[in-house]
């Protein structure tokens, strides 16, 4: 009875919340990236939680593990649906490089950072410590778009061109993060307790990339038929269904699957943009159960888990004013960018909430210090970064709205 309460309890703050618009515009821009990135889901959770009233308990939680499978594939087919090459033609040539040299001195540095500092303080197995490590170094890659968006939608910039670059580098952070995801689980694909043996991660491996393009295959053959809306849709479900369960029994992440299977479907399916657009249309609310689970299972630690969590923000802070310096005085652009361009890509989104609750199905023994430091690290960079999105500009013009203005909706 608990559990079918919970369920009743998630979807309905689901739903109601990918519904809800947000007025008022004289609230101060962090408060409104707050709401706009729905960090207030984790707090419900963690209301409703053990940690408060207990309605959703570890129980529940544990019966939930389907559905959170079935999201996290579904979440990694939208983002590789994203993913169609021809498209990058279209944008200057330097701002993938670009985005590559900054993701990759923000996972090294954070990782590097994260375990000198797990080695410091905790005192935990080398192998798992480089897990953790690796794990939210590919976390710390991500940026979202949400704070970008909000600053867009009140303020117009000069620098058109820098703003563009931030926002392309916003949407192609989350391709190198899921890159060194599957990196850090190829080195002990099976449990945190294993030792590396090449054989299986080769054989882990083969088994990720077999089960994306299987899937995906399925869902291209089944769309050269003939089919309504809704059978569409019953594909897709379908497809995820089978790539997020074979990933689980194979031990492989669903999160990775789901997306090797958006990105061969958004390449080879002619229906691309029309399975986009259905998957976009559930994002929302997907997202918000995320959080509130997230929030739910979380137990809280008061000890050096905060100073390590400290320690991440501010190296993957560094990472990313680094790595943008370097990659952006790596090539000639014909607009100014400052050497702080970084500070615009510090706001670190859903995809990062996705990575971790993957990462627990995995190694679950881990999961309550990796979500400790993402959930306080995104509480506060969720607070600063339109500010520091705001000081990469010169002279920005607020836009003035009307009573009649469109609001604006939550989002990732």
């Amino acid at each position: 009875m608990k559990f079918l309460s919970s369920i009743v309890i998630i979807v309905v703050i689901a739903l109601i919340g990918s519904r809800l618009t947000f007025f008022d515009r004289k609230l101060p821009l962090a408060f409104r990236n707050i709401i706009f990135t729905g960090i207030e889901y984790i707090f419900i959770g963690i209301v409703l939680g053990e940690m408060g009233v207990n309605l959703i308990s570890a129980e529940s939680l544990n019966n939930f593990a389907p559905f959170l499978i079935f999201a996290l594939s579904w979440i990694g087919f939208l983002f590789g649906l994203q993913f169609k090459f021809g498209t990058l033609k279209h944008l200057p040539r330097f701002f993938f490089p670009v985005s590559a040299i900054q993701a990759g001195f923000t996972f090294a540095l954070t990782a590097a950072g994260l375990y000198i500092s797990f080695k410091a303080f905790l005192s935990l197995p080398d192998k798992v410590i480089i897990i953790m490590a690796l794990t939210l170094g590919s976390a710390g890659c991500c940026t979202a778009q949400s704070a970008l968006a909000v600053v867009k939608r009140n303020y117009r910039f000069e620098n058109r061109k820098l703003f563009s670059l931030l926002q392309y580098i916003s949407g192609i952070d989350g391709l190198f993060a899921l890159c060194f995801l599957s990196l850090t689980t190829f080195i002990l694909p099976y449990a945190e307790t294993a030792h590396f043996n090449i054989l299986n991660s080769l054989w882990w491996f083969s088994l990720s990339i077999g089960i994306g393009i299987i899937s995906a295959l399925i869902l291209v053959i089944l769309s050269r038929s003939k089919f309504t809306q809704q059978e569409f849709i019953v594909f897709m479900i379908g497809v995820v269904l089978l790539g997020g369960g074979l990933a689980i029994k194979t031990h492989n992440s669903p999160l990775l699957i789901g997306f090797i299977c958006g990105i061969i479907t958004a390449n080879f399916c002619r229906h691309r943009l029309r399975a986009l657009e259905t998957v976009t249309q559930s994002e929302k609310s997907i997202y918000i159960i995320l959080l509130i689970v997230l929030g739910a299972s979380w137990t809280i630690r008061f000890d050096c888990m905060l100073v390590i969590t400290g320690i991440y923000f501010s190296i993957r802070i560094l990472g990313k004013i680094l790595g943008a310096f370097v990659a952006t005085r790596s090539f000639k652009t014909d607009f100014p960018i400052p050497q702080t361009a970084g500070l615009g890509l510090i706001s670190e989104g859903g995809l990062a909430v996705a990575i971790i609750i993957n990462f627990s199905f995995l190694y679950p023994s881990l999961s309550d210090y990796t979500a400790t430091i993402i959930i306080l690290s995104m509480v506060v960079t969720e607070i600063i970064s339109p500010t520091l999105i705001l000081l990469q500009f010169d002279n920005p013009e607020p836009i003035a709205f009307g009573r009649n203005q469109i609001s604006e909706k939550r989002g990732i």
